[in-house]
């Protein structure tokens, strides 16, 4: 039984990465302040985003996008007094990615999104 412990480490290890690719949250702004909420990325389709939210596939017309934000997990360093800065920090998303996009073209919009998929690899289109 001690024996199995080492591959079945080694197997859960090797699973770690896959697994946290997959866990990245991200959220689009589009015009109005309209937000497509904890979404996964899935692939650019031409002018389109499209990202996995719950079970479904979302396209999101890219010249409409202001803001694509990698939402990070939140964390903050409570010791050395900077407790209320780091705890403020976190609660607004200071550690998130963000990628204003309100003063790009279109074309530089879809140049941000391929580098963002380049840098962040996008889940399998299959639910």
């Amino acid at each position: 039984m001690i024996r199995l412990a080492g591959p079945l480490l080694l197997a859960l290890v090797a699973l770690a990465g896959p697994l946290h690719a997959q866990g990245e949250r991200w959220q689009v702004t589009t015009e109005g302040d309209h937000y497509v909420w904890d979404v996964r990325l899935v692939r650019l389709d031409g002018r389109s985003l499209v990202v996995r939210q719950s079970d479904t596939l979302v396209r999101v017309p890219v010249a409409r996008m202001t803001e694509l934000r990698l939402i990070q997990k939140s964390r903050a360093d409570m010791g050395d007094g900077g407790a209320m800065a780091g705890a403020m920090s976190a609660l607004v998303g200071g550690d998130d990615e963000v990628h204003d996009m309100r003063t790009l073209d279109l074309a530089a919009r879809l140049d941000t999104i391929r580098a963002v998929l380049e840098s962040h690899p996008p889940e399998s289109a299959e639910p």
